[in-house]
């Protein structure tokens, strides 16, 4: 439970920075710092990935599978996470 509440806040600290990075936007200010804010959201979102990777936390139940059908589901995941790279 720790660790969902590790990752939703984690979630929320991402949301007031994307909010902080549209007020940016909207008052001009230069696209250096935008984009330095920018990289920041998005090394953020990638530790939240592998947070939910590493700890499945929020996925879903577990069903009862078997070891190749457990390693399936890992494969899937990983794949589905390196998108996000």
């Amino acid at each position: 439970m720790m660790q969902k509440t590790k990752i939703l806040h984690s979630l929320r600290r991402v949301e007031g920075q994307l909010r902080g990075i549209e007020k940016m936007v909207e008052e001009g200010q230069p696209c250096d710092a935008v984009l330095t804010q920018l990289v920041a959201v998005h090394a953020a979102v990638g530790r939240i990935g592998t947070d939910i990777l590493l700890n499945e936390v929020g996925c879903g139940p577990r069903q009862n599978l078997n070891p190749e059908q457990e390693l399936e589901r890992l494969e899937k995941l990983l794949l589905t996470y390196s998108g996000l790279k």
